[in-house]
């Protein structure tokens, strides 16, 4: 029969108690024999409960700390900044030079030592004494009024152990704790204790405890602040200053007690203390539900998130909270922080205009089955039916804010009572959104063209627990009109790559702006139209793109065909696993897409037809600086494979440019943008959501608008030449302020510049008297001369008088003319 192997401490331990087990069980007294064997027994079995080989590698590492992991960004000045800490608990580790005086001077260890361990300096690790005076006063109570662990023993379970209450646990942390006190000197061990000792509100350590309640340095408490922080040893809620004031005054007075019964302060002194201290109370106003982790360092909560959940897909989530890691991102600050004041100014401003109503009914399944309700809960133990807010004081709220707040605002204009008017002008500005509108939700989103560096995303109106959505990523939503630059690219490619002089497509081509009509498969009627449902008859493809012609987006798609179009629109999106629907609406923008995914398409664009691979973090480091994950090296061995003609993306690019210039998209330039950008809006069925994507040669920006619930309009006319340019506009001129302005370079573009008829799109003939220089591409160039006009004559420049000669006959130009209707 095989044995299992012996290992070496077990041989060890055998030929070690052998022979003195031998001479005890040698004796002549059978008694004694057994005495010997029980007691050995019992303390072998106790040895092996407590004991752990572990613990020789554990304990000597006790004096190390979680540290919190730092996220940083690039500022101005092309420097890594800090935005972002990750940590589960708020910890501010203390050295020895936090703590001047030590034992003897240090006002916060003694009033940690008075309160939890006065024998501290002179025990081992425990303090016989007070254990038997505990099991004395316990007994004496008939509870556990009191007790024993000394500062070594709490150690030993803040760093090893749990707080289960049990006897093996107890030996557990008796037996670490004379390790400890092995293994490091009382210094050490009095500062892993108050750096490790948990106080309350989130916060780990006495460090962190001093900025949570004080917002001071450890060094620079008072007895008072001292004693509050040994108050929160036992029972940390109960004795916190916010939430028991009075409670943790009590509490606070006994640590002074203490203090005066060890002869650290005498009674005048800590009467003294005490009352200076008292101010603390009178004038604390926070709420009992603060926490630590709201003084968390956190500039940008959506991309700090963003980053979080992408990072831990390949670091433990234990490292990246508990590691000290360093983790440089591709954000800049400058345009992050003017993406969130561009969109979140605007999407209060949408709140305001578009007047959604919330569901103000929540009072009715109260009203109609409140009864019914009770009776259930009695009968399943189901939890009480309540709202945090009483309905008091929503009905209260919802008056004040529908009816009297306008109202009396403008009774005390009339009477000037100053403090009414600041206490009215104070609640505007503290309320978010009114509690009665349906916040507007949005997205924005940067991109660098040429490396593909994510360095702005916001996800939405303002990142709060019930709020956390990043939308530039999650919010798949149709496009409309913003769409277009892509079936064109797509059109333009495919004849770049099969020129035909019949049907190729350029931005000079003439297409048919007239209604439409689709029978579908299943006997539906398909009826694609305009948004102004004004249609001018033949135009070109860059005034329909300008204009936003819906009708021209559809012929185009017929023109090209399906079969050569989709294949080359899919390699733009670069979107896996969803296909792309197989009928005309797609030139209408019908499939659904991410900002994300829109703005990694436009960037296509911009980087002269290079496939883009956006990045959000660069490089991660440890705590002494050694790299641990290093993303650029596996985004540099990626290949940017080219997904356009430098043509192709010339020719859009030229033609984006007008959009923004005389098309829909001037309101891009609505906060001073003076730089060179290309950009097209987007507006849905029913106004539901408004687009606008676009770049410079710099950066690629992608704006999104919309409800969270999609079936919700944003109103009459919000199109995206309303809502979204302008934040684009906004975001742009100013996220981009401190960089050079350049212009597009497309390379070794092969473009030709030709003057051609401006209402054919032909070479001009003789007798064409408008004519305009289009850019092409080399292969596509027009080689037809117009004859449309031939005996034809110049109009007349001279305006058409009205019957007031002051006035001329001129249609009055429509803003919003162009943007689509897209019918599902």
């Amino acid at each position: 029969m095989k044995h299992e192997p012996v290992d070496f401490f077990t041989r060890y331990f055998v030929v070690l108690f052998r022979d003195r087990i031998q001479s005890r069980l040698d004796s002549s007294d059978p008694v004694r024999k057994l005495i010997y064997l029980v007691l050995g027994l019992i303390f072998l079995n106790g040895f092996l409960f407590v004991f752990s080989i572990k613990d020789i590698w554990q304990v000597p590492k006790a004096d190390r700390y979680e540290k919190p992991s730092l996220l940083f960004g690039i500022n101005t000045e092309g420097k890594y900044e800090p935005i972002a800490e990750f940590y589960r608990f708020s910890r501010v580790v203390i050295t020895d030079e936090d703590l001047p005086g030590g034992f003897e001077d240090n006002k916060v260890i003694r009033c940690f030592v008075s309160t939890e361990d006065n024998n501290f300096r002179s025990h081992k690790g425990l303090d016989l004494r007070g254990i038997f005076r505990a099991t004395m006063v316990n007994l004496l109570a008939g509870r556990v009024k009191e007790g024993a662990s000394t500062i070594t023993q709490q150690v030993a379970r803040l760093k090893f152990l749990n707080t289960e209450r049990s006897f093996l646990r107890k030996a557990r942390e008796a037996w670490l704790a004379l390790l400890l006190e092995l293994v490091f000197d009382k210094k050490t061990l009095i500062g892993i204790y108050l750096n490790e000792i948990p106080l309350g509100h989130g916060t780990i350590g006495v460090g962190a405890a001093a900025k949570f309640y004080f917002r001071k340095d450890i060094k620079d408490l008072s007895w008072g602040e001292a004693a509050l922080l040994a108050s929160l040893t036992t029972r940390p809620k109960e004795f916190s200053p916010l939430v028991n004031p009075n409670t943790s005054a009590s509490k606070v007075r006994v640590v002074f007690k203490k203090l005066v019964e060890n002869g650290i302060l005498d009674v005048e002194t800590a009467e003294r203390e005490f009352e200076a201290f008292s101010e603390y109370y009178i004038t604390l106003n926070r709420s009992p539900n603060d926490s630590a982790f709201s003084d968390r360092l956190n500039k940008f909560p959506y991309f700090t998130e963003y980053v979080r959940k992408n990072l831990a897909r390949y670091i433990p989530s234990q490292q990246i909270y508990e590691g000290g890691l360093k983790i440089y991102t591709t954000l800049n600050i400058q345009h992050q922080a003017q993406a969130e004041k561009a969109l979140v100014a605007g999407l209060k401003q949408q709140t305001q205009l578009s007047n959604q109503r919330a569901f103000t009914k929540i009072d009715s399944f109260e009203d109609s089955y409140g009864s019914t309700y009770k009776l259930l809960a009695e009968l399943h133990d189901l939890p009480e039916f309540k709202f945090k807010i009483s309905r008091s004081y929503r009905t209260f709220n919802r008056a004040w804010q529908e009816e009297f707040r306008d109202d009396l605002s403008v009774l005390n204009l009339i009477s000037g009572t100053e403090g009414l008017g600041e206490a009215i002008d104070w609640n505007y500005r503290t309320q978010a959104t009114e509690d009665h509108l349906l916040p507007v939700e949005g997205a924005l989103i940067s991109i660098r063209p040429d490396t593909g560096y994510i360095t702005a995303m916001v996800g939405g109106s303002g990142f709060r627990s019930d709020n956390q959505q990043i939308r530039a990523f999650q919010a798949y939503r149709q496009p409309g009109s913003a769409f277009k630059p892509l079936v064109y690219a797509s059109a333009m490619e495919y004849y770049h790559e099969h020129p035909d002089d019949k049907k190729n497509v350029t931005a000079a081509s003439l297409f048919d702006d007239s209604p439409l009509q689709y029978v579908l498969e299943d006997g539906d009627e398909w009826n694609p139209s305009n948004y102004s449902g004004e249609y001018s008859g033949f135009i070109r493809l860059r005034e329909a793109l300008e204009l936003s012609r819906n009708s021209v987006a559809v012929r185009l798609l017929e023109h090209t065909g399906l079969n050569n179009l989709l294949p080359r629109l899919e390699k733009l999106l670069q979107v896996e696993n969803r296909n792309l629907p197989r009928d005309f609406s797609i030139a209408l923008g019908s499939f659904e897409v991410s900002p994300y995914e829109l703005a990694r398409s436009y960037a296509v664009f911009a980087s002269g037809g290079k496939q883009v691979f956006p990045l959000s973090v660069l490089y991660v480091e440890d705590e002494q600086g050694n790299l641990i994950k290093d993303f650029r090296k596996e985004f540099e061995s990626k290949e940017r494979k080219r997904l356009l003609s430098p043509e192709t993306s010339y020719v859009i690019t030229s033609m984006m440019e007008d959009v923004i210039k005389k098309g829909t998209g001037t309101g891009a330039r609505s906060y001073g943008l003076t730089r060179p950008a290309a950009g097209k809006t987007g507006t849905t069925n029913n106004f539901r959501d408004a687009w606008f994507a676009g770049y410079t040669p710099e950066l690629v920006a992608v704006v999104w608008v919309g409800y969270d619930t999609g079936t919700l309009s944003l109103g009459r006319g919000m199109s995206g030449a309303v809502v979204a340019a302008p934040i684009w506009g906004r975001f742009m001129a100013n996220a981009l302020s401190h960089e050079k302005s350049k212009s597009f370079d497309f390379g070794d573009a092969k473009i030709v510049r030709r003057t051609i008829c401006s209402i054919s799109g032909k070479l001009p003939g003789s007798h064409c008297y408008q004519t305009e220089e289009e850019v092409f591409d080399k292969d596509t160039v027009p080689k037809e001369v117009c004859e449309d006009h031939r005996g034809m004559s110049e109009p007349d420049p001279t305006p058409t008088h009205t019957t007031d000669p002051g006035t001329t006959k001129k249609k009055k130009p429509n803003l919003f003319e162009g943007d689509e209707d897209v019918i599902r």
